[in-house]
This record gives structure tokens, sequence and C-alpha cells, in this order.
């Protein structure tokens, strides 16, 4: 991936790890399962080396180009 994709791709996951963050502080406990699918993605991602917004930060950003 390009290092944009990368960076986009860093700053949405971080994103909502701020709003799961935010939404379980406020009392809402559905702020969990946004944190739990972060946690799958990042296993999926891990043990089959592919990772579904990796194909689309790819098609917004453009492979990269070495």
């Amino acid at each position: 991936m390009s290092k944009t994709a990368i960076r986009a791709q860093r700053f949405m996951m971080g994103t909502l790890l701020i709003i799961a963050m935010l939404l379980l502080n406020t009392g809402y406990e559905w702020g969990k399962y946004i944190v739990y699918f972060i946690i799958f993605m990042l296993y999926l991602s891990a043990f089959t080396g592919f990772c579904p917004s990796d194909a689309v930060f790819e098609k917004l950003f453009g492979k990269r180009r070495d």
C-alpha cells in the first residue's frame, strides 16, 4: 500500500477507537462492539494476510509505486 493509504487507514482506525471509547465512557455498552470489530480485523489480517480495508484504501489511493 502507499504511504498515504496506510496513514488514512491508521487515522480511520484511531478515530473509530476514539468514538468507541467515548461511547463506552458515556454509558453506551455497544461501543465495545466497535473495539471487538477492530480486534477481529487485526487478527484476520495477521493470520490470513488479507484485510478488506487494505483493498479499499488501495483502490482509493492507488498501489505503491516502487
